[in-house]
């Protein structure tokens, strides 16, 4: 069994970063992780396959391997379909079969992926970029979407696979606009039967579910943007200001705008200043 060690050290230094383009007709090259080091592969296209136990796993495009010590690299690849990959190495103080993040995870925005391999690329081969922040960019930006793959599927891990379905639905309507009879009916359910699944497996209504899930996306708005509280409310299918404000303070204890304020970060350095300069008059007058 994989362990798991969130609390190991930075790696002491990214040696390499590159593509690989896999020939046609042939199986690549594997090499075997030695001690000392991480390597990363994110698949940008074509199929592949990896060893994982005794298991062959077919990899495309999106996914992110994760090796350390005495792990395999992609070993086969698809003739008519070679994979490509981005492949960045990091030397480290890890030791045998620990490992911080599992073998294989997905990274699905691949937009995202080519901007941030090309990045990572520009920086390395810059002589003058310096090496400690590229590293700790590297390192933990892989590190979070391996991370954040796994916290978006916790959740749907050994439930029905209906009930996997509702979920996704709810999540394409972050604004509510989905009716519970609709949704039982999309995947072929009753509604007592939707409820009742719900309450085993997750421990809530649909409706307690579907509104975590507004108050979720309203916190997120509150946070990216400067939009209106009344306007947020609306998008986040809220029939007014009023009825927001009153169910925002329900799941999170705080209202809206006091919410904005506390996860501002100018207000918070606003009110840490003003705090220290009453400090100091109070010393001053002493």
């Amino acid at each position: 069994m994989e362990k798991s060690d969130s609390a190991v050290k930075m790696p002491k230094a990214l040696y390499r970063a590159g593509m690989w383009y896999q020939s046609r007709e042939c199986h690549p090259k594997f090499a075997t992780i030695q001690r000392g080091i991480e390597f990363v592969e994110v698949v940008r296209g074509g199929r592949g396959w990896v060893e994982i136990g005794t298991a062959w796993v077919e990899v495309t495009r999106g996914a992110l391997l994760w090796h350390v010590e005495g792990d395999r690299t992609i070993a086969r690849s698809d003739w008519k379909d070679p994979y490509s990959c981005f492949a960045v190495g990091f030397e480290t103080e890890r030791f045998l079969g620990t490992r911080r993040t599992p073998r294989l995870t997905w990274w699905h925005d691949f937009e995202e992926v080519e901007r941030f391999s090309h990045e990572i690329i520009r920086a390395h081969v810059d002589e003058s970029f310096d090496r400690n922040a590229l590293l700790h960019y590297a390192y933990g930006h892989l590190l979070f979407q391996s991370q954040m793959w796994q916290h978006t599927t916790k959740e749907k891990t050994g439930l029905p696979t209906k009930l996997v379905q509702a979920l996704e639905l709810i999540e394409k309507h972050p604004d509510g606009q989905i009716a519970i009879r609709q949704l039982a009916r999309e995947i072929d359910w009753s509604i007592p039967h939707l409820h009742e699944i719900f309450l085993k497996h997750l421990g809530v209504t649909p409706h307690q579910f579907m509104l975590r899930r507004r108050i979720r996306t309203a916190r997120e708005k509150l946070t990216l943007t400067n939009d209106p509280i009344k306007q947020i409310a609306a998008e986040c299918g809220f029939l007014n200001a009023s009825s927001f404000c009153s169910a925002f303070k329900s799941q999170v204890g705080l209202i809206p705008l006091d919410y904005r304020r506390k996860e501002s970060a100018l207000e918070n350095i606003s009110m840490a200043k003003a705090v220290d300069t009453a400090m100091m008059r109070s010393i001053n007058s002493t």
